[in-house]
């Protein structure tokens, strides 16, 4: 049954069970992808004002709207710590919940822990394939659930809801969106473009 809620949110991109298409597929099926236009601008406006969770310092700023069960976004956010300090980088996580029927209860766990931060960070450090995230669900509030209905609008915004997005400000001034996984190279890549 769980095998349902990875293959649901599959949308011919990625999969939270963490199937990649080509660089050139993915790249074929994202045209918006670099679109310096006012609507993405806004879509980073929008961004700075979302419920979301700061890891890092850096003066550039990284979004990464995130379901506390996807599989790719476990991935991710492992691929991303050992770069957020060495590469000078925020992480802002926006965490949204609809990818299992779990991930709701889990996303209301990291949005009112005392420590959202040390709450993201038990979710990802007990991750396994059977429960996925490794938070114990949380009944939302009536605030919680509106924030997270607010992030999950945000993620729509983009255009299509999958999980990783990642969002961020280039270094030529765009709002540049990559969405799924990405190599190592890739993602490396992405931070060093990432605007001051």
């Amino acid at each position: 049954m769980r095998m349902r809620y990875l293959a649901i949110w599959a949308t011919g991109l990625i999969s939270c069970a963490g199937l990649p298409l080509s660089q050139a597929a993915l790249a074929a099926t994202l045209p918006a992808q670099n679109s310096p236009g006012a609507e993405n601008n806004a879509l980073l406006q929008r961004l700075s004002h979302a419920h979301w969770v700061a890891q890092g310092s850096g003066p550039r700023v990284l979004y990464m709207i995130f379901d506390p069960d996807c599989v790719s976004c476990h991935v991710v956010f492992d691929e991303l710590q050992p770069l957020i300090k060495a590469m000078d980088v925020t992480v802002r996580y926006v965490p949204v919940g609809y990818f299992t029927q779990s991930s709701s209860g889990k996303a209301a766990a990291i949005l009112e822990a005392k420590d959202p931060l040390a709450a993201i960070m038990k979710n990802e450090q007990e991750f396994n394939m059977e429960h996925f995230g490794g938070l114990q669900e949380v009944l939302p509030t009536p605030a919680t659930e509106k924030a997270m209905e607010e992030n999950l609008a945000i993620l729509r915004a983009t255009g299509q809801s999958i999980v990783p997005t990642l969002i961020y400000r280039s270094r030529q001034g765009k709002t540049v969106i990559r969405r799924g996984r990405l190599d190592k190279g890739d993602l490396h890549s992405m931070l060093h473009d990432i605007a001051p």
